[in-house]
């Protein structure tokens, strides 16, 4: 028994580990999108205004509570970053 449950952590922990990974590039893309935008003359206010939209979408649609928490904590990131730019 302790194979199998050894077995579906590990595979719980690749899933996170691969949800974060991918979270992050998210996260990583959304700061070029948002600084292209800028730099291109889109106001400041619009942009914050789309990752605030963003931000709620990922509140409603991601299943997993630790994953929408890294989300979270990274698209803040990004705001806050596109905010001060």
């Amino acid at each position: 028994m302790a194979d199998r449950s050894d077995s579906v952590a590990a595979t719980v922990d690749d899933d996170a580990a691969f949800a974060e990974g991918a979270i992050t590039l998210w996260a990583n893309l959304l700061t070029l999108i948002g600084t292209h935008l800028r730099e291109t003359g889109t106001p400041r206010q619009e942009v914050l205004d789309m990752l605030t939209m963003l931000h709620e979408t990922n509140e409603e649609t991601i299943r997993s509570p630790r994953a929408r928490a890294v989300a979270s904590r990274h698209l803040m990131s990004v705001y806050r970053a596109l905010g001060e730019a």
